[in-house]
């Protein structure tokens, strides 16, 4: 594949239009642009020691924020889900256009939040995923500020915009599918609504919240690992002797001692 062409790839996708513009509309906020580059500089760390020979990027954010720019794999694709923009490959995060077990990193950005598959997704994520390889889902948080704006939505869930899942869930989602979660980190305290000055007054929450790890951030951060179970049967180095033999006749009162035996023992 030639990550310099983009490849237009005809797909049908469950991904809402109006989540994937609340989404980015969000981003483009004071608190949005702070939450973005602290996720940036997460994410960066997360995959300093991942190794191998082809990553991709997906989901709400692709082509809009370029996570992998510092990361050691050299091919990178970038699978984006708004035409018109500069990526790798015009596609779907519920169908995506790689081969079985032939990535070795996967950054996903809203595709769960965005989606009415979301377990469909996890599950293409692991399709494509070699094993050890490693997958790293960015979603927003319920238990946070941006979280108690979602309410406003509560009444009419499967029409909303978005979807917020907690971690807990996500991560019980990841260890189904055979995932081992390496760590879940969440970023950007402030309140998600209001300007500038809203902002600049609540930047003791940040500042609280990334020395104390609290898990109340808008936006959550896990990073998983792919494992295959490598157990294989052996046969038995030799087979036990048999206790018991066709013909073998058995006496009963073998190893009795006779009263006449007893007596002369004592």
């Amino acid at each position: 594949m030639n990550k310099e062409k983009p490849l237009n790839v005809i797909f049908q996708t469950a991904s809402k239009p109006a989540g994937v513009q609340a989404c980015r509309h969000w981003y483009a906020t004071v608190s949005g642009q702070a939450t973005l580059a602290r996720v940036q500089e997460l994410v960066t760390g997360m995959t300093a020691d991942v190794f191998g020979y082809y990553a991709l990027e997906t989901g709400v954010l692709t082509g809009m924020q370029p996570f992998l720019q510092e990361s050691r794999i050299a091919s990178r694709f970038a699978l984006g889900m708004v035409q018109g923009e500069q990526n790798s490959v015009l596609g779907s995060p519920e169908q995506l256009p790689f081969a079985f077990q032939n990535l070795d990193l996967v950054v996903a950005s809203h595709a769960l939040d965005c989606t009415r598959q979301p377990h469909q997704v996890l599950r293409e994520i692991e399709r494509v995923l070699v094993p050890e390889g490693h997958c790293i889902l960015i979603g927003f948080n319920p238990f946070s500020f941006k979280g108690l704006g979602s309410l406003r939505h509560f009444h009419q869930r499967k029409d909303g915009p978005c979807h917020f899942y907690s971690t807990y869930r996500v991560r019980e989602w990841l260890h189904v599918l055979g995932f081992e979660v390496r760590s879940t980190v969440t970023a950007g305290f402030s309140p998600a609504l209001g300007g500038e000055c809203t902002f600049q007054r609540t930047r003791w929450l940040e500042r609280l919240g990334a020395r104390w790890h609290l898990a109340t951030g808008n936006v959550y951060i896990i990073h998983a690992q792919k494992k295959v179970s490598n157990m294989t049967l052996l046969p038995a180095s030799r087979m036990p002797a048999r206790v018991l033999r066709p013909g073998m006749v058995v006496n009963p009162g073998a190893g009795r001692i006779s009263p006449q035996e007893r007596n002369d023992a004592e």
